[in-house]
């Protein structure tokens, strides 16, 4: 499969219309869950794909893009389940 149909097909509903969809069935209200969807997108897609690119590409000869997006995804889990324990500590949802 190319590269453009991994991003549009794959990473990019896993990225914002899953973890919304997550979001909402596991108790939260359309503001939380956009909030948690915004904030794993951003991270998912966006800041630890392009993080683990700049330290991998040094390391290896060959870019391995999926490999960037599934570690990207799997930090942007743990940062999302992060915040929703820090939300769910202070009380405000």
């Amino acid at each position: 499969m190319s590269e453009t149909i991994w991003a549009l097909g794959v990473w990019l509903p896993l990225g914002t219309l899953l973890p919304f969809v997550v979001a909402r069935l596991t108790g939260n209200d359309w503001r939380g869950a956009l909030i948690e969807a915004s904030i794993f997108a951003c991270f998912g897609l966006l800041v630890y794909p392009i993080f683990f690119a700049l330290i991998l590409v040094r390391l290896t000869a060959h870019p391995l893009v999926q490999l960037y997006f599934l570690l990207g995804w799997i930090c942007a889990v743990l940062t999302s389940l992060g915040y929703r324990r820090k939300i769910m500590r202070a009380g405000r949802w």
